[in-house]
């Protein structure tokens, strides 16, 4: 079973079948007070354990063996060369180095590699490409406690931006009939409890970055200009959004309110498209930097109408919806197509852990 803790919800889903056959067996979602995950972090683990009790209470998920994966500030993930070694050597030799990579001293830090691949150097040397994590020691023991207080058995920890790869940019896809070659994509994963940008190229992680820009930030944006609750907000950034193809629900709403709503909202989204912007300016800023051709958006943020042709516009590239549930051929869990269909652009997450790894 793969877990998701974002900062409105918790996301558990189940997956079973083969590869090129795959079932969606359960999927299920609890709401999260406001301000419990703030920025990918849990800001009161008492709380929060009352909470997951409470979920894997009522879905009687006590026990189960669960994949999960950490996604904030204090989870630096980076690209690094290292000369070809054995996998003891390597080891051994990041574990030395990593001070120079990382902000977190190593002593508070958990630290994890994957060999990505093999390539030749300028000088004819051999290299071996590496992704180097690092996690804040303290932050993953808080979540860690959690989870085994609430009944459930971790076996996985992994992290988000590896997640999303998997989900929506898988290196070999049946439904796509094989990966693209020289293909590189970009990722922006607009959650609610923040923003995951990654670049991948033939779906390898090149580049990943976390900000602090939740999907909750326009509904607050929208609360706190027209003085509305929140869940009013959130309609309205559902059903109005932004100007693009997709038109307002103007028989429900006023033509000043969906002009006072789309003003409002494309002040928030130009936030979040320049921090797009400057990432990926980033990314094809470096040395092996490749240019990106194609993003995909994920995320709660997602479901703001018309965020996909904004940011088409404003990065000027393509932006298509992720749709991590193309992987699955049958729908075995108690929600419909069309529920699913709905939540689809905000299971990317979890999805990508649930997958098998030879998917």
């Amino acid at each position: 079973m793969a877990l998701d803790v974002g900062g409105s919800s918790v996301l558990a889903l189940q997956v079973g079948g083969s590869v090129g056959r795959l079932k969606l067996r359960s999927c299920h979602e609890w709401p999260l007070p406001e301000g419990l995950v703030v920025d990918g972090e849990i800001v009161d683990a008492d709380l929060f354990t009352r909470e997951l009790k409470a979920f894997v209470n009522r879905y009687g998920l006590r026990g189960r063996a669960v994949q999960v994966a950490v996604s904030n500030q204090k989870v630096i993930v980076r690209n690094i060369d290292m000369p070809e070694m054995t996998d003891a050597e390597l080891r051994g030799a990041i574990e030395f180095q990593a001070q120079d990579y990382i902000p977190i001293p190593v002593d508070e830090a958990v630290l994890d590699f994957q060999v990505l691949g093999k390539r030749v150097r300028p000088d004819g040397a051999s290299a071996q490409e590496v992704l180097l994590v690092a996690a804040q020691k303290a932050m993953i023991k808080t979540f860690l406690r959690a989870l085994k207080q609430a009944g459930l058995k971790v076996v996985g920890i992994d992290v988000g931006s590896l997640a999303l790869v998997r989900a929506l940019i898988p290196t070999t896809s049946v439904m796509a009939g094989g990966g693209d070659a020289g293909v590189c994509r970009g990722i922006a994963d607009v959650s609610s409890a923040g923003s995951t940008l990654v670049v991948a190229v033939d779906g390898v992680l090149k580049f990943t970055r976390f900000i602090n820009f939740s999907s909750d930030r326009f509904a607050r944006a929208l609360g706190d200009d027209r003085s509305i609750p929140f869940d009013d907000a959130q309609a309205l950034v559902q059903r109005v959004g932004l100007q693009g193809p997709a038109p307002a629900d103007d028989e429900f709403y006023s033509e000043e309110v969906v002009a006072g709503t789309q003003q409002k909202l494309t002040q928030v989204a130009s936030e979040l498209s320049d921090e797009i912007r400057r990432s990926f300016d980033y990314y094809q800023g470096q040395e092996r930097g490749t240019p990106i051709t194609e993003l995909l958006l994920s995320g709660k943020g997602a479901l703001m109408r018309n965020l996909d042709a904004h940011l088409a516009e404003t990065l000027g590239i393509p932006v298509v919806l992720g749709n991590p549930l193309a992987h699955f051929a049958d729908n075995a869990s108690k929600l419909s197509d069309a529920e699913l269909a709905f939540m689809s652009p905000y299971l990317a997450v979890v999805v990508g852990l649930a997958l098998p790894e030879d998917d």
